[in-house]
Formats: structure tokens, sequence, C-alpha cells
């Protein structure tokens, strides 16, 4: 589980990290709060998302 974690998450930083770093090289101040925002989500929902099944493959194994 962890290991897929970091196989999703560390692309995904790494393409939000260039994001930041083009649009700073455009001049393009990026909106670091709505990207704060849409991260607290991003890793709430998958932690979410990993309790709920992990209570599913227990039940369903009894």
């Amino acid at each position: 589980m962890n290991r897929s974690l970091f196989i999703i998450l560390i692309p995904a930083l790494l393409v939000a990290a260039g994001y930041v770093f083009v649009l700073r090289l455009m001049g393009i101040a990026p909106g670091y709060p709505r990207l704060l925002v849409a991260m607290v989500l991003f890793f709430g929902g998958i932690y979410w998302l990993s309790k709920r099944s992990g209570k599913k493959a227990k039940t369903a194994g009894q």
C-alpha cells in the first residue's frame, strides 16, 4: 500500500512543482493558497478512501 501511494504521489508532486516553476519563469504568480487547498483535499481524499477500502476488505474476509 505504501509503495503504491508513493508511486502516485511523487510524480504528482513533481508535476505541481514544475507548474510552479514554469509559471514563475513566465512571470505569473501561482495561486499558492489554491494549490494548498487542492493538496489538502487530494491527500484527505486518498486517506479517506484508504480507510474505507480497509474496512471493506476486513468485512469481506470474515
